[in-house]
């Protein structure tokens, strides 16, 4: 069993980013782990991201000796560009189901995410929710909030490679 949210959220992002590559939009140019469930998709209309949000006991150890297994909130995302009109009226109609294609199919490729990143590697888990969210900033996007059991009692480094750039290094 897996003890290291960020590298549970890091597994399943990446199989994101794999399983987008067959869809309508495409693969995503910004992608990344967040420290929250919610991140603000007006920065950037073509992203993917997994959020780490609540982290709750599961299964308590006997004898109030610590938890055996955790609960990991995670959040799955994709923001892809809404369409805008020209005079910043409203968008056609065929404009709109374009847009509602693509988000249909990037929660197609959450689904398959999740198949390979957890189903395939025994990973307990399950499905809170799929939704859509409505246009921001010129980017609407679609979330899937699931929660993953994993032990918890690894550090992330040296297990997760740090990110080019990070201002760790």
């Amino acid at each position: 069993m897996e003890c290291s949210p960020y590298r549970l959220a890091a597994s399943l992002l990446a199989n994101l980013q794999a399983n987008l590559a067959d869809t309508r939009g495409g693969a995503a140019s910004r992608v990344a782990v967040y420290p929250h469930t919610d991140p603000a998709i007006e920065f950037g209309c073509d992203m993917a991201w997994v959020g780490v949000g609540a982290v709750t006991p599961s299964q308590p150890a006997k004898g109030g000796c610590g938890v055996l297994v955790w609960d990991i909130a995670l959040t799955m995302g994709v923001a892809r560009c809404y369409p805008v009109a020209a005079d910043n009226g409203a968008p056609d109609a065929a404009a709109v189901d374009s847009a509602a294609r693509d988000v249909l199919d990037d929660g197609e490729a959450m689904r398959r995410a999740l198949v390979s990143a957890f189903v395939d590697q025994g990973i307990t888990h399950s499905v809170k929710s799929w939704q859509t969210r409505p246009p921001m900033g010129g980017a609407h996007a679609s979330t899937m909030a699931l929660s993953v059991q994993m032990q918890w009692g690894s550090y992330v480094e040296p297990g997760s490679p740090m990110q080019p750039r990070d201002p760790r290094a």
